[in-house]
């Protein structure tokens, strides 16, 4: 019987004779001690797309993060890693990246909002969702140039509905992405009417921004500062009245605000205070926009210099992030 199984022999003997190609020689293991002085710290390498267009390259490398039978919470691990590459790298393409892998989140954030206005469980946490999505975009289109500025709203919408439709998300409806494109629109066109203008600016941090602060615009000579909250025309008046309801606005006071385009709102408690400038970008008054800019910068630069000099605030806290 055994000849029948001589062909199976050779599994059963010792390792160093069946590899011929070690000889006669015990195979020895590699030590990965010898590895350690030859390795390097880590550093993110360029996703290699097989495209060549901008937004379809970023929805690639998000797509290809996700497993087999992806989840609408798959992406939520990888979201501070790439917002902190972005951080880092300050490269479009990062930016691009995660602001795809926020989009379902942010989108069934919106959804809670829109239907329980008046406050729901984890309601802090779901508003801090669509802040972070809201300035990874704003920080994104700092990045990249002209050309995809002006197609980047209509590209990034759909490139967000096929990565919220793989994991099972809604997509952002139109009206709600328009409404988001406009108003970061024109928080992007007042922080560069004021650089561009020879005035200090800065995007406000996750809290000044749930406090209700845009922008802080600084003049660099009497370092006196404002903060903004940016506000198209329907949400203008709707805060207006908002705070008539509140008793914190007179009805006066709201037509001379309505009159001049902005409002001083006093906003928080305690430590946590701030003075406000709502104010009302209104075409008449600034103009168009094209490519996330203003065509003519002159009335915002005048404007701006006019709310420094008459409300403009001198405590030192210009730049400073606010706790949460």
């Amino acid at each position: 019987m055994q000849h029948r199984f001589r062909k199976y022999w050779r599994h059963f003997r010792p390792h160093f004779r069946r590899n011929r190609r070690y000889g006669n020689h015990q195979y020895k293991y590699r030590d990965v001690r010898h590895d350690e002085p030859h390795l390097v710290p880590r550093e993110d390498v360029q996703f290699v797309c097989n495209s060549t267009d901008f937004f379809d390259c970023a929805e690639e490398e998000v797509v290809s993060m996700l497993q087999r039978r992806p989840e609408v919470h798959d992406l939520d691990r990888d979201i501070d890693r790439l917002r902190k590459r972005f951080a880092r790298t300050k490269l479009a393409h990062d930016g691009m990246v995660a602001l795809l892998a926020q989009a379902p989140r942010a989108s069934l954030a919106q959804i809670q909002m829109d239907q329980h206005p008046h406050g729901y469980r984890n309601k802090k946490e779901r508003l801090y969702e669509l802040i972070d999505f809201n300035d990874t975009l704003v920080d994104t289109v700092q990045q990249v140039g002209e050309h995809d500025r002006e197609r980047f709203g209509e590209a990034t919408k759909v490139a967000a509905d096929r990565v919220c439709k793989r994991v099972g998300a809604p997509c952002f409806t139109d009206d709600q992405w328009r409404a988001i494109i406009r108003g970061l629109t024109r928080e992007v066109a007042v922080y560069w009417a004021a650089v561009n203008n020879g005035l200090n600016a800065t995007m406000t941090s996750r809290a000044q921004d749930a406090l209700g602060i845009d922008i802080q615009v600084q003049d660099p000579e009497t370092k006196r500062y404002i903060n903004i909250d940016v506000k198209t025309p329907s949400s203008f008046r709707y805060r207006l009245e908002k705070l008539v309801q509140e008793n914190r606005l007179s009805e006066h006071e709201l037509y001379e605000a309505d009159e001049r385009s902005y409002a001083v709102e006093h906003n928080g408690h305690g430590t946590n205070h701030a003075t406000i400038i709502l104010l009302c970008i209104l075409p008449d008054i600034f103009g168009d926009f094209a490519a996330f800019r203003f065509v003519d910068e002159a009335p915002m630069r005048d404007k701006l210099n006019q709310l420094i000099r008459e409300h403009g605030l001198s405590d030192g806290l210009y730049g400073v992030p606010t706790s949460s």
